[in-house]
């Protein structure tokens, strides 16, 4: 008979405790590959979802373990709230929305990537149940490995959605969990067009900081039509316009204004002007 019977180690979870409601920054997750991996034997012990493809979850790149466990860690986590949502509870097809989830990973950590990626961004900068609600409507995103470009271009911005949308007093009911996927779900809609989704940060810094009432359609602005260059140019003198705007009273279309100032756009004369002055050319 052994003298000691072996160490368990205790799991390395991130979300034990308190947790502040809405947007929130999770801390840096510092965890090793090996307690990553202890966690994963942790839940593979407790739930037969794991344990079924435990072995393809530990041959993950070292760079999702972390998100397998913050997942696994969710699913087993019961918010004390009206907005619980259960990740295991069974569908009519006989699987929970967690084994669907667990199923899909070891593949798209391989094949996509930057689905992992985005998907552990909405859990480190939000609470445990919009992390859930994030999940249980985008879990088709692991499938969709031509939507990389999107993601990529989108991840940045999750924070500023997340503040933008989940803030505020509890509602009891999901209203601002949908308007944050919904939101999300514009962003990577194929329509719309990546470099503008790139610059989605500095257009909201910009728009933080402007004066009097102004409006933000996301949606316009991504699908919008309007060269790169020329939304480059109007940002630049978007303060100035948006004070000449608040002292006169008026709400300020913040799109419109990017997209269509051409007034701003710097475009290259087609025209000579001192030709127009000569009175050679009649402008129509």
């Amino acid at each position: 008979m052994p003298l000691f019977n072996a160490v368990k180690h205790k799991p390395a979870f991130r979300f034990g405790g308190f947790q502040t409601m809405g947007a929130s920054t999770r801390p840096v997750d510092t965890r090793t590959k090996e307690q990553l991996l202890e966690n994963i034997e942790y839940f593979a012990l407790h739930n037969p979802e794991v344990a079924r493809f435990k072995n393809e979850l530990k041959s993950m790149n070292p760079k999702h373990l972390g998100l397998v466990s913050d997942i696994c860690e969710l699913a087993n986590r019961r918010e004390m709230l009206n907005t619980n949502i259960d990740m295991k509870k069974l569908f009519a097809n006989g699987k929970s929305l967690f084994e669907v989830i667990i199923e899909k990973l070891p593949k798209a950590a391989k094949e996509n990537p930057e689905a992992l990626n985005f998907a552990q961004e909405v859990i480190n900068q939000t609470d445990s149940t919009a992390s859930k609600y994030f999940l249980a409507s985008a879990a088709g995103l692991f499938d969709h490995p031509e939507a990389a470009k999107h993601l990529a271009a989108a991840r940045p911005f999750v924070k500023n959605l997340a503040e933008q949308t989940l803030n505020g007093a509890y509602t009891m009911d999901y209203s601002k969990e949908k308007n944050f996927v919904e939101l999300i779900a514009a962003l990577l809609n194929p329509s719309a067009k990546t470099e503008k989704i790139e610059l989605l940060p500095k257009l909201a810094k910009v728009s933080e900081e402007l004066q009097g009432e102004n409006l933000l359609y996301l949606d316009k602005f991504i699908n919008g039509n309007t060269p790169i260059k020329q939304v480059e140019e109007n940002l630049k003198i978007l303060p100035q316009a948006a004070k000449m705007y608040a002292k006169e009273g008026k709400i300020f279309n913040i799109v419109d204004f990017v997209n269509y100032n051409v007034n701003f756009a710097r475009a290259k004369q087609n025209i000579d002007i001192e030709t127009l002055k000569n009175g050679n050319i009649i402008p129509c």
